[in-house]
């Protein structure tokens, strides 16, 4: 390498064989760059089957969300079968002609929610997959804490295949309550990114995949590419799980946020556990209120304890939370104090009314904060008999107090 001239070449003359081997040989690294591209575009829809992994590896118990085998006890409870059990609405797609019949006659405690017949058009069922808490992980590895955090039961999965490899993937997780499955909605919504809520549905649709949260499921729809079939396929199922998964009441601070403070309910979102990374902040309501182009990310946020003693307590917490992330800020006229961000100068403090924790995070400033705790108190205040009676800690949190 050290050599002057060494990458100079003396041969006078190369042949013709030497020429076509060498444009042979780069023919083909092109051709295998196509197909690795091309591969990677078009998964053959049968990598996303786990089944046979697991009935191999787990015992058939576990698999299913039925009958246990006799003397056998599940290490969690069995995956309630909530499906709604009927037939598509006249609305919906009829199945496929072409279908192959033994694809989607699967037993239904492996279909739980999922509702029958789904494969129509050029789209048939592959294979239905269950999975549990412990096993989740087998399906999606990297993902399954997230469902975890989120009190997940069960998840479901099916493939649709269609023609030269395309496919829909469904993903349908039972989370146990509305209030998880908008929770684990908004948390993988990207910021700024647009939902719509209508007739007990919250969704969206991005490019080639859809989401859902109704009742207590959260559905993904994932296509394989995004070519005018597939994606057609991804907003025809969703608007059949839509239609046929069972709804629920929205949560009690739907009322508050919605009813009370006129926000859209896209707006409004849920923490189980860990709200504003604060290890004691479960069971927490917030509301964006900024706008999705701003630089702010103010939010109000409300919580329900059993007493006042118990809000209290917890609004000394997040004020010692918020305490530990900047500089006390003074407090609002009503003298709830007040801290200012250490790097980004935004403003949050909480408080407590009666039975009720009530706050706000990234105020742009102390003014701002004061006017989000009075709309807060003043919502709540006004909240009809029917809200209060539903407004109660989530079993949950409750458990999880029992445990510290």
């Amino acid at each position: 390498m050290f050599v002057r001239d060494g990458l100079r070449s003396y041969r006078r003359s190369y042949s013709r064989g030497e020429v076509y081997w060498g444009a042979g040989i780069a023919a083909g690294l092109v051709g295998v760059l196509i197909w690795v591209r091309y591969k990677g575009a078009h998964p053959d829809p049968s990598l996303n089957d786990m089944s046979a992994a697991l009935s191999a590896s787990v015992a058939p118990q576990v698999l299913s969300a039925g009958a246990l085998e006799p003397g056998s006890t599940p290490a969690r409870p069995p995956m309630a079968d909530r499906g709604p059990g009927a037939a598509p609405s006249s609305g919906a797609a009829a199945p496929s002609p072409v279908a192959d019949p033994s694809a989607s006659a699967q037993p239904g405690s492996e279909r739980g929610p999922l509702p029958p017949g789904l494969g129509a058009g050029a789209f048939r069922e592959g294979k239905v997959g269950a999975y549990t808490p412990d096993n989740l992980y087998v399906k999606i590895d990297g993902r399954a804490e997230f469902y975890t955090s989120f009190g997940v039961q069960g998840m479901h999965a099916l493939t649709l295949e269609g023609f030269s490899g395309a496919s829909v993937e469904i993903e349908l997780y039972d989370l146990g309550a509305s209030r998880n499955a908008l929770g684990a909605f908004n948390g993988e919504r990207p910021p700024g990114a647009d939902s719509t809520h209508e007739n007990g549905s919250t969704f969206r649709f991005d490019r080639n995949a859809a989401f859902l949260a109704r009742g207590p499921y959260y559905a993904r729809f994932v296509g394989s590419d995004e070519t005018p079939e597939v994606v057609a396929e991804v907003k025809r199922l969703l608007e059949v799980l839509r239609q046929q998964l069972p709804a629920e009441e929205l949560p009690w601070a739907f009322g508050l946020f919605v009813d009370q403070l006129k926000l859209p309910a896209s707006q409004v979102s849920y923490a189980r556990e860990n709200a504003f990374s604060f290890g004691f902040a479960r069971d927490v309501y917030k509301a964006a209120l900024s706008a999705a182009d701003s630089q702010e990310n103010l939010e109000a946020f409300v919580a329900v304890k059993r007493d006042a003693a118990e809000a209290a307590q917890l609004a000394k917490q997040f004020q010692e939370g918020f305490a530990s992330l900047g500089t006390p800020a003074g407090k609002t006229p009503a003298g709830v104090p007040l801290f200012k961000d250490e790097f980004l100068g935004s403003f949050s403090g909480a408080t407590s009314s009666e039975r009720w924790l009530i706050g706000v995070s990234a105020a742009p400033s102390a003014a701002r904060a004061h006017e989000v705790l009075l709309e807060l108190a003043s919502g709540l205040r006004a909240l009809p008999e029917a809200v209060l009676a539903r407004a109660q800690p989530s079993l949950e949190q409750r458990e999880g107090e029992k445990h510290e």
